[in-house]
């Protein structure tokens, strides 16, 4: 292999490791907005729940 090819696998390795970063981090996001939904959710649920048995 020649440095070029060298350089070009490098590069392209680069490039893939900094899309699967990207890709891990976009749905971390949306992983996280999942649960902040299901969160408030089960927090409305019990707060339903709370004042039925207050009631």
């Amino acid at each position: 292999m020649t440095d070029h090819d060298l350089q070009l696998l490098i590069i392209g390795i680069a490039i893939g490791m900094d899309l699967m970063l990207l890709v891990q981090i976009l749905f971390g996001i949306l992983d996280d907005r999942r649960d902040r939904k299901v969160v408030r959710a089960a927090e409305a649920r019990l707060k339903a729940s709370q004042s039925r048995a207050a009631a």
